[in-house]
């Protein structure tokens, strides 16, 4: 892979680690994100919902409501791509984002086959906390996940992420309604770690 400091810094990158950088979807990147979603159904379909209009959500039309969401007074949604390739990987989002007193958002995640156990998924979730905190002036970052997806599970713990609780029949995956844990971290916890990550995050 060649090395950040080789390549410059990626265009339009909003954040940036040492093995991938998050920036927002455009048209441009159509095919290449529609190739990643066909090829990861597999792997993903049974910890997503259905969209609600009863299309595809790995086809044309979930690139439509990404690039239509993208970026809005209540969410972010980004494009995780490898930094030497700046090849597309995944995807990681804020929703539900609620300014006032609460200053809080939902965090969802999903990294494509092929690219899973290298750290890419861990480190964009860190890089979308310091997006949220950091930029967004967010206080409080919460992410659901179903109890028996160890992965995910595993991404929210190597970023501080703590279990608040369960949630019985939360959220509508593949047409049942699922049990979800609920975890959350907040600015305070963010910056200032009982121990140091596997990655950095500047304060």
């Amino acid at each position: 892979m060649v090395s950040h400091s080789e390549t410059g810094s990626p265009p339009h990158a909003v954040e940036i680690g040492s093995t991938v950088y998050l920036r927002y979807p455009t048209a441009r990147d159509r095919e290449q994100y529609v190739a990643l979603r066909q090829r990861s159904r597999e792997h993903l379909e049974r910890w997503e919902p259905r969209p609600p209009d009863g299309s595809d959500a790995f086809g044309e039309a979930q690139f439509e409501r990404l690039l239509r969401s993208r970026r809005s007074a209540d969410q972010e949604r980004f494009l995780i791509l490898e930094l030497g390739s700046r090849r597309i990987v995944g995807q990681v989002s804020l929703g539900g984002i609620i300014r006032g007193p609460l200053q809080s958002a939902f965090m969802g995640y999903w990294i494509g086959a092929g690219f899973t156990g290298r750290g890419y998924m861990t480190e964009a979730a860190g890089l979308c906390l310091r997006h949220a905190f950091r930029t967004l002036g967010l206080h409080r970052v919460e992410a659901n996940i179903q109890p028996h997806n160890e992965p995910s599970r595993a991404v929210a713990r190597k970023n501080r992420l703590r279990l608040e609780g369960f949630s019985p029949r939360y959220l509508k995956i593949d047409g049942r309604w699922a049990d979800h844990e609920r975890w959350a971290i907040t600015v305070e916890e963010w910056r200032d770690p009982p121990d140091a990550p596997a990655y950095s995050l500047p304060k």
